[in-house]
C-alpha cells in the first residue's frame, strides 16, 4: 500500500488540477498587483497621509520614514539610517519608528503576497489570516507612535524624496516579468505539497505523524494536523500555505484549526525569520549593536502578540 501506482496517479491528477486551477487565479492577481503598485498608488497614498502626519509631535525622519515605508521598506529605513549619520535621529527615535514602520512594511507584503496568494488558496479563512497579520502590525504600529509622541522632537518638515512611477509599457512588462518568476517558485511549491498531502494522507502517514504530535496537540486541545501544519511553515512559508488549502479542501482541518496552525508556525519560525531577513537589512544600516537591539525588540513584541491570538483562537 506504500507505493501503489493507482494511489500514485490519482493524488497527481488531483494535484495538477487544484493547481492548474488555484495558479491561474493566484497568478493574475498576482499581475494585477504588481501593476497597481507599479502605478505609485502607495506613494499616492503616503502623499494623502502627509497633512495628517505633518502635525503629529514627531521627528520629521521618523515621518518620512514611515510614510515612504508604505510603498518601499527598504527606502524608509534607508533615511532613518541617514538621519542617524547625521545626528538629527537619536537610538530610541530610531527604535520607536522601527516599530511604527510595521504596519506600512506589512501593508506592501499584503499587495504582493497576502492578497494574490494567501487570500486564492484559503478563501474566507485566508482574508481572516490577513487580517491577524495586520492587526498585528498595526498594534506595533500605534506602539511605535505612542512611544515617539513621548520621546520624539519635532523640527522642521522634510518631505521624503520622489520615486518616479513607471509608464504603461514599462510596468506591464515590469509587471509581466515579475509575476512570471514568482510562477517559478510558487507552482513547483504548490504542486508538490498539495501531492505530499493527498498522497500521504492516502497512504495513512498523516495518521502516523498524528501520533506522534498528539500528545503535544492533545494538552492544547488541537487536531493533530495542527502541529504538522506549524512544522511545514518552518521549512517553508509558501508550501504551509498551500498544504492549508488542502487540508481545507480535504476537511481535515477546520478554518479555526489552520489558523492556530499558521500561527503557532510564525511564532515557531520568528527567530529564523528574523535572522534571515530583518537582521542583515538592520545591521548594514545601524551597525552591529543597535541594528540587533532593534530586530529583537520587533521580534519580541511580535512573539508577544501572536501568543496572545493563539491564546485568543483556542480559546473561542
Amino acid at each position: 500500500m506504500v507505493f501503489d501506482v493507482n494511489v500514485v496517479m490519482s493524488s497527481a491528477k488531483i494535484s495538477l488540477i487544484y493547481t492548474i486551477k488555484i495558479s491561474i487565479i493566484v497568478l493574475i492577481s498576482m499581475f494585477i498587483t504588481n501593476y497597481i503598485i507599479n502605478t505609485g498608488i502607495m506613494k499616492k497614498f503616503s502623499e494623502l497621509m502627509e497633512p495628517f502626519t505633518r502635525h503629529l509631535n514627531i521627528n520629521p525622519f521618523s515621518i518620512s520614514s514611515i510614510l515612504v515605508c508604505f510603498f518601499s521598506p527598504t527606502v524608509g529605513y534607508s533615511i532613518l539610517a541617514e538621519g542617524l549619520k547625521d545626528k538629527k535621529v537619536n537610538e530610541k527615535e530610531l527604535i520607536g519608528t522601527s516599530l511604527a514602520n510595521s504596519f506600512p512594511s506589512v501593508l506592501s507584503h499584503i499587495f504582493t503576497f497576502f492578497i494574490p496568494v494567501v487570500i486564492p488558496i484559503l478563501g474566507l479563512t485566508g482574508a481572516i489570516f490577513v487580517l491577524i497579520r495586520l492587526g498585528v502590525a498595526f498594534t506595533k504600529s500605534i506602539i511605535g507612535l505612542t512611544y515617539l509622541t513621548m520621546i520624539s522632537k519635532k523640527n522642521s518638515f522634510e518631505v521624503p524624496e520622489k520615486i518616479n512611477k513607471l509608464n504603461k509599457k514599462e510596468n506591464l512588462k515590469k509587471s509581466l516579468k515579475s509575476t512570471l518568476r514568482f510562477s517559478r517558485r510558487l507552482i513547483p511549491v504548490m504542486f508538490i505539497t498539495m501531492f505530499l498531502v493527498i498522497f500521504l494522507s492516502k497512504i495513512g502517514v498523516f495518521d502516523y505523524l498524528n501520533n506522534l504530535v498528539k500528545p503535544i496537540t492533545d494538552i492544547l486541545g488541537l487536531n493533530p494536523n495542527v502541529g504538522i501544519l506549524s512544522l511545514t511553515e518552518i521549512m517553508n512559508v509558501q508550501a504551509a500555505i498551500v498544504m492549508a488549502g488542502g487540508l481545507l479542501n480535504e476537511n481535515i482541518l477546520s478554518s479555526k484549526g489552520i489558523l492556530i496552525g499558521l500561527v503557532i508556525g510564525n511564532v515557531l519560525t520568528f527567530s529564523t525569520r528574523y535572522v534571515k531577513h530583518s537582521l542583515p537589512l538592520h545591521v548594514s544600516l545601524f551597525g552591529t549593536k543597535l541594528g540587533t537591539k532593534i530586530v529583537m525588540i520587533n521580534a519580541v513584541i511580535t512573539l508577544l502578540l501572536d501568543i496572545f491570538i493563539i491564546a485568543g483562537l483556542l480559546l473561542i
